[in-house]
């Protein structure tokens, strides 16, 4: 980072906290849950780190690609960043190269900084076959690199960031993978509701444009064009589904679970295979893609919508 990004850095670091702030019993609760301190613990410790202006910064673009996982597990960014910062520490490995066990344990993201700044770095590194592709953002700090690797580079990278240059913290954050999509070809499998129906299985696999229901966060039309990349807000059509209710997980998230009862949202037409794959990276696996009918003031519509499929301890 340049003398100018460190100081603009800075600048918005001081700007984030005043003398008048104190910590919440929010954020100290937040910091005991996560760290494991005690009350007076979590409190100085929070003091400290908003009292360090020359603390590093998350960029935006990274923030928003992992915010929704990050949230879920309690994290907010002001935690996040200091998880990164002060509590992540590389852990050696016996002898460098994959792990085991890890060779292909999710899909993470690693941001490009000295001395693994480049994909080419991160292929010798991690002993890859072929160089990760490079990814482009904006951040905080003008133009970011990030490569996308999976878990048996990232155990290499962390041995050999652990021998080579050890202290160096890297900024490596698991990927959520996409909601499951696995409709049945013969049967109407899997179905929104406690029975199946027997008919025709409707709509197809790989039909499209196909109709989705949304229940959350998805059926505001903003956050819809925002994730679609569409030039103007769409229209949605009010609807209903039925053999379904909601509940929620992590706090506050909106799960939609198989049971008696009607829940309501809206209908949007879904024209190609690229916005489905964009909506189910929106959800994350915690969902699956599943058939349902969704009712609206016209009539019934063979259509999708997404339902949990986490368990039932995560849900409230």
């Amino acid at each position: 980072m340049d003398l100018l990004a460190e100081l603009e850095a800075m600048a918005l670091n001081i700007a984030d906290f005043d003398e008048e702030n104190s910590v919440s019993g929010v954020d100290a609760e937040r910091w005991q849950h996560l760290f494991g301190y005690t009350h007076t613990e979590a409190v100085r410790h929070l003091e400290e780190y908003r009292n360090d202006y020359s603390r590093t910064r998350v960029p935006d673009d990274f923030w928003a690609t992992v915010r929704t996982q990050k949230e879920a597990e309690g994290y907010d960014r002001e935690a996040y960043e200091y998880s990164l910062t002060y509590r992540v520490q590389p852990q050696p490995l016996a002898t460098p190269g994959p792990a085991k066990n890890e060779s292909a344990s999710g899909m993470f993201i690693v941001q490009l900084t000295d001395p693994l700044d480049t994909p080419e770095s991160i292929q010798t590194a991690a002993g890859l076959a072929k160089t990760p592709t490079l990814l482009p953002g904006t951040g905080d700090s003008g133009q970011a690199g990030f490569c996308q690797i999976d878990g048996g580079a990232k155990a290499s990278l962390i041995a050999w960031i652990a021998k080579h240059h050890p202290g160096f913290q890297p900024m490596i954050v698991k990927v959520a993978t996409k909601a499951k999509k696995n409709l049945c070809s013969t049967t109407m499998t899997p179905y929104l509701g406690v029975e199946t129906p027997n008919v025709p299985p409707s709509p197809a696999h790989d039909q499209y444009p196909v109709w989705y229901f949304f229940y959350g966060t998805l059926a505001d039309p903003s956050i819809l064009a925002r994730q679609l990349e569409l030039a103007v807000e769409p229209v949605l059509t009010p609807a209903h589904v039925e053999g379904g209710h909601i509940r929620t997980w992590g706090g506050k998230y909106r799960a939609l679970v198989d049971g008696a009862g009607k829940v309501f949202g809206s209908a949007f037409l879904v024209e190609s295979r690229e916005h489905e794959d964009a909506l189910c990276f929106y959800e994350t696996d915690k969902y699956e893609v599943v058939r349902c009918s969704i009712v609206t003031a016209d009539g019934r519509l063979d259509g999708l919508t997404f339902r949990f499929a986490g368990t039932e301890e995560e849900l409230d």
